[in-house]
């Protein structure tokens, strides 16, 4: 099950099958897709080919993420929006960044 992270995109995995030698083999990867809106103000090239459809998927659970974390869902969701917000204007002011997030994938 993929999830969606408000203003800032959606992670899923997408199953492809590819031929190997002779043998056909399934394989996952983990796909990153960037909000529309937060592509658009950026002026950001959004890649739709990856994500198969219109894919259904589930909003971020903050509360999920609180407890593996051992924190608050309020300053959980504060943390995620602020980084997103951060991320925002550092792209705004024409910086390069990179959002590495760990065990993704």
């Amino acid at each position: 099950q993929g999830v969606r992270i408000p203003a800032l995109g959606s992670f899923d995995v997408i199953t492809k099958r590819i031929q190997v030698g002779k043998e056909m083999v399934t394989i996952q990867r983990p796909v990153f897709r960037l909000a529309r809106n937060f592509a658009v103000v950026h002026n950001l090239m959004d890649d739709k080919s990856y994500l198969p459809g219109n894919k259904e998927l589930e909003p971020l659970k903050y509360t999920k993420v609180a407890k593996a974390v051992f924190m608050s869902w309020q300053k959980t969701e504060n943390c995620i929006q602020g980084t997103t917000s951060l991320l925002s204007h550092c792209l705004e002011k024409g910086e390069n960044v990179a959002l590495v997030l760990k065990d993704v994938g």
